[in-house]
């Protein structure tokens, strides 16, 4: 965002899926991530290079009454948690440039400094503006209808513990072509147990996205992918990277308290 993130249930603007040059935001303190280039769409992106922090403590009813920003820049999707693993995909749309940002980092004349779900607070100059997520008319008018087809259009069975599931190569690469409607299909957050990171929790799964053709379900948490822990949006990503060229792969998921792997054949 390529796989969870979104990350993971963000509603995202269904754009232009033209391959788009995607940049690495700059940041504010050292965080190792795993290279965006090999992604052809990820996230948005708001703001310009500072080493002001981002303040903290912005209550709700101030939040709705920031300003619209100004700055040239399209809120693609959310992914929410706390204020260290959410992130943001934005679009500096003069430069039709895509990214993955984070709470501190910078785009244009801008600082990200919080990122809610659907919304970003920027700090420009000396004070803060909000950059909010569109939804175009055609998305608006069909969610209901989604909503309603989701259930019946899920897997009758759940995947057993070490099940295998056979993905049509061409689905596979359709849906990571947009960013956009991939995290627009399920919600992500990140899932604690004793207070630690454990995972990534998925929910409102749309039943016919990519998600319910992995096998996965409302509730379910991702552990693992390939047997190594997953716990951040940047495990996502380099998911949806190896789902693109990978023939085998697999998932270890907790489901109701049990432990269970789903292995894909991508062919």
């Amino acid at each position: 965002v390529d796989l969870f993130y979104r990350l993971v249930g963000a509603q995202l603007i269904y754009g232009d899926t033209e391959k788009i040059v995607i940049e690495q935001a700059p940041r504010v303190k050292d965080r190792k991530r795993p290279p965006l280039k090999d992604f052809r769409v990820v996230m948005d992106r708001n703001i310009f290079g500072s080493k002001e922090r981002a303040a903290e403590g912005i209550k709700p009813t101030d939040i709705e009454t920031l300003e619209p920003t100004t700055l040239k820049v399209a809120l693609l999707g959310t992914v929410t948690g706390s204020q260290e693993n959410a992130v943001a995909v934005i679009e500096e749309t003069d430069k039709r440039k895509q990214g993955l940002y984070r709470v501190g980092d910078s785009v244009q004349d801008a600082i990200v400094k919080m990122i809610l779900r659907g919304k970003v607070v920027l700090r420009v100059g000396d004070k803060d503006e909000i950059l909010t997520m569109e939804e175009s008319s055609s998305r608006r008018a069909s969610s209901k209808e989604e909503a309603s087809l989701s259930r019946s259009r899920r897997p009758s069975r759940a995947p057993r513990r070490g099940a295998s599931i056979t993905l049509r190569r061409s689905d596979v690469q359709d849906a990571l072509k947009n960013i956009n409607t991939l995290l627009s299909q399920v919600r992500i957050r990140p899932h604690f147990k004793d207070g630690k990171a454990d995972g990534l929790a998925l929910s409102n799964i749309k039943g016919d996205s990519i998600f319910a053709k992995l096998g996965l379900r409302d509730g379910d948490v991702v552990r693992g992918v390939n047997d190594r822990p997953i716990r951040s949006p940047d495990d996502i990503l380099s998911f949806y990277k190896n789902l693109r060229s990978e023939s085998r792969m697999s998932l270890q998921i907790n489901r109701r308290g049990q432990e269970r792997t789903i292995n894909y054949r991508i062919r």
